[in-house]
């Protein structure tokens, strides 16, 4: 049921103010994930906020298979009398599917769209009322509990800063499913911040090696190796990142970075040049978007508006999502312009 930032480094450029996209927090929605945010330092984690991905249906055996399994079921255990559907009936009612109280195979159904509605309140702010919907699919879950719940539950403690209770959600969802690539990366950005750098990587690789395409996973592990002084670690994957996702602005800045670090003066300029070419496009897009919100929000407010109440409300809501996309993008912008005005400074003082 996500999520996409800046990031600190260690190094004699002072990688604690300049390294970008630390803290791409993942979401289950595996479409997440993951939008990228910025900050001036390490960047907010972005959970794009997690859809569970809605279980199979169980798919019964077909019953008339089993005359081919079982061949002539009267010669196996002799001829009977029929049970008569109320024998039957009870027999069903004894019946408890694994011996234990409780509902040992949960509703799914219900705990889909229970996460759906704490997804909606996390978007809205209110991660209490969304730990409470949490809560709530956990009693409709199968008895070992649910993963994708675990997981948006450390999403909703990350959100009220109780970090030691978000790391021990990701644990429990990690314990259900030791695959889980988005609780891998999100657990390693929080042992990052705790500065437990070396389970962190052990973490962020994890999420690398069950689910090698993200360039947000890379980003991070680039980080944590930046953090522990290994620029040259931290340059591999940046650059990796970067091939994944060449419009990934952060990672390009760090990889910039990294490069000016080791003394590449001319890759840290073509890297931080690029970094500038994309983020202008980024601000040329997040103004028209910007526009676009605006006049739909101009003809909500105009008397006789066709609009409905929903779409009124709705063209409120993507105003404000554009003015933050539009803040994000410009500083974006700008901290690429400086980083690459300082390249080039101390490329001509190298001459």
């Amino acid at each position: 049921m996500c999520n996409f930032k800046e990031r600190k480094v260690i190094g004699c450029i002072a990688f604690s103010v300049f390294l970008g996209g630390c803290g791409s927090e993942q979401s289950v929605q595996r479409s997440d994930l993951v939008p990228d945010t910025v900050s001036p330092s390490p960047v907010a984690e972005s959970p794009a906020i997690p859809d569970p991905v809605e279980p199979l249906p169980v798919v019964m055996n077909d019953p008339l298979a089993l005359e081919s399994t079982l061949g002539d079921v009267s010669s196996v255990i002799g001829e009977s009398e029929e049970e008569s559907v109320d024998d039957i009936l009870a027999e069903l009612d004894a019946i408890q599917l694994d011996g234990l109280e409780g509902n040992p195979l949960g509703d799914p159904d219900k705990v889909v769209a229970l996460m759906h509605e704490g997804n909606s309140l996390i978007s809205d702010g209110q991660p209490d009322a969304a730990l409470a919907k949490y809560e709530e699919a956990l009693k409709f879950a199968e008895k070992e509990g649910d993963s994708d719940v675990f997981f948006n539950m450390g999403i909703a403690y990350k959100a009220k800063g109780e970090i030691d209770k978000a790391v021990a959600e990701y644990r429990r969802a990690l314990d259900l499913v030791p695959g889980y690539a988005e609780a891998h990366n999100n657990l390693g950005n929080l042992l990052k911040d705790q500065k437990k750098y070396d389970e962190a990587i052990m973490h962020f690789e994890s999420s690398i090696k069950f689910s090698p395409d993200n360039p947000s996973t890379h980003n991070n592990l680039g980080t944590v190796f930046a953090m522990k002084g290994n620029v040259n670690k931290a340059a591999v994957y940046f650059a990796k990142a970067v091939r994944l996702k060449p419009s990934y602005i952060d990672a390009r800045q760090n990889l910039g970075l990294a490069y000016m670090q080791q003394g590449r003066l001319d890759a840290a300029e073509k890297e931080l040049g690029e970094a500038v070419k994309i983020s202008m496009g980024g601000v040329a897009y997040e103004e028209k978007r910007l526009e676009a919100a605006k006049l739909m929000v101009d003809q909500a407010k105009k008397p006789g508006s066709p609009l409905t109440f929903e779409q009124r409300n709705r063209a409120g809501g993507e105003l404000e999502e554009a003015e933050k996309a539009s803040r994000i993008a410009n500083a974006k912008y700008q901290r690429s312009l400086k980083l690459f005005q300082n390249i080039r400074g101390k490329r001509k003082g190298a001459l």
